[in-house]
């Protein structure tokens, strides 16, 4: 059971969060104890280096006022005076020893080959650092000049340096735990809280998965990205809430629309095979059945075209189309329906106006608004249509002296199956409109809708210029 919860713990964000932070922490915590145990490695031979530099300072003073014998006089009250494992030679120009104090171990070093003429051309000390198979600890060794052929070589153990130093080493090394389990400690904490926001919204949406709908991530005064997340997932719940429900209306609708085509098609059967019938019956009943059945599959295909084109998935044949031809077509297909009912078609169109699009998708855009135009205008009444461009928009417009849209039709009609009451009269499902507004909708366009009851309308298609 607890390695599976470990599995399972491994798997997620937050420990792969704390896993780098810390891994990142410790790894540089490293990095900066290493440099600081170099500083301090190399501050400390410095300060060996500078006491050694002194000492040949000192002897070189104690040369120019006493001598040789002075200076030989000297190395052994310091041999004996100092704390520290430390040797003095002197030597001459050829290397020869002249004098010697400290340790007889510290004989086993012997002084470096032709460093009287190291010194003269370098023209400064030398030092060096030793280590010899007879001693623990490296020895620091310096060579100066004291007196024009006079060479005096100090040497000291750098035991208490490297005690110094490994004290030190072990302290660094005992810090790295420490540091790693805090890392992981504060690594948890901050991975826990910047991803608490999202252990909400997975919250919210298993809550939502068991049917509460109406559930919403709370945005708080979190950081940027959690808040943004939040607000998209609300936004995003809100939107398919509003599919849901216009899923549901638009089942409500096809139910209700399927009936009465339906409960026709079965009252002519009933009627026909009930009654004694002659065969001209049943071919009028067979017409009225195919007719039904045309009505049921237009509305089933328009409903897809409408869901198809409103998602994008609908695949367009991309042209070039001369859209003052496409809509003078439209107008002479309408004109006789026009005629009939003594309704004055009038155009307005510039010599040609070309725009890239679907062919058929523009044909029953124009077509729809335009059956709807004449379809609602009274007899001997008037629709006119015309076409414009600026140097953003193409403006189609379609006028018509109908009968008018009320204030609240205006905001639901292009609602699918939707129809104003003065037009129930007419034929129609009701899915002409949305289909129209789907269609401009997808070419980043719009439809506008200005009417008054008893006197008119005018539908405004708006495109944006190819």
């Amino acid at each position: 059971m607890f390695l599976k919860r470990l599995s399972d713990l491994s798997g997620t964000l937050a420990f792969r969060l704390t896993a780098w932070y810390a891994l990142i922490f410790t790894v540089s915590s490293v990095l900066a104890l290493s440099v600081f145990y170099y500083k301090i490695s190399v501050i400390t031979q410095d300060d060996t280096d500078r006491e050694l530099a002194e000492e040949i300072k000192e002897f070189s003073s104690i040369m120019t006022d006493g001598g040789g014998d002075q200076v030989k006089k000297y190395m052994k009250v310091e041999v004996e005076s100092e704390d520290e494992d430390i040797f003095f030679r002197l030597l001459s120009e050829n290397g020869r020893v002249l004098a010697f104090e400290g340790e007889p171990s510290w004989n086993r070093i012997k002084p470096a080959a032709n460093i009287f003429n190291i010194l003269q051309n370098n023209k400064k000390n030398v030092l060096s650092t030793l280590a010899h198979p007879d001693f623990q600890y490296k020895i620091r060794t310096i060579y100066g000049l004291i007196g024009p052929a006079m060479i005096l070589q100090v040497g000291i153990s750098l035991e208490e340096n490297e005690e110094y130093l490994g004290i030190l080493r072990k302290l660094l090394l005992l810090l790295i735990f420490p540091l790693f389990l805090m890392s992981t400690v504060i690594g948890w904490l901050l991975a826990k809280n910047a991803l608490k926001g999202v252990e909400e919204v997975t919250l919210t949406a298993i809550d939502i998965t068991k049917g509460a709908y109406d559930k919403r991530v709370r945005v708080k005064n979190r950081l940027y990205e959690i808040n943004r997340l939040a607000e998209t997932f609300n936004s995003m719940l809100n939107r398919i809430q509003s599919l849901i429900k216009g899923m549901k209306e638009i089942t409500d609708n096809i139910a209700h629309d399927l009936r009465s085509p339906l409960a026709r098609i079965r009252g002519i059967a009933e009627m026909t095979l009930v009654g004694k019938s002659s065969v001209s019956k049943y071919e009028e009943m067979a017409a009225n059945t195919i007719e039904e059945c045309d009505n049921l599959i237009d509305m089933i295909n328009t409903m897809l075209d409408i869901t198809e084109t409103e998602s994008g998935v609908l695949q367009n044949n991309y042209e070039k189309i001369d859209l003052v031809k496409l809509i003078q077509e439209a107008c002479e297909l309408f004109r006789p329906l026009a005629a009939e009912k003594n309704i004055h078609l009038t155009m307005n169109f510039p010599d040609t106006l070309e725009y890239e699009g679907d062919k058929r998708q523009f044909q029953r855009l124009i077509t729809n608004i335009l059956e709807n135009s004449i379809k609602y205008t009274e007899p001997a009444g008037s629709v006119f249509v015309s076409l414009e461009s600026d140097k953003q928009f193409i403006h189609i417009r379609f006028v018509d002296t109908g009968i008018g849209i009320s204030e609240a039709g205006i905001s639901k009609i292009f609602d699918r199956f939707y129809r104003c009451d003065r037009s129930r009269s007419a034929s129609g499902i009701g899915l002409g409109l949305s289909l129209a507004m789907a269609i401009a909708n997808s070419y980043g366009g719009d439809i506008h809708v200005k009417s008054v009851l008893n006197q008119g309308s005018e539908f405004q298609v708006i495109l944006p210029v190819s």
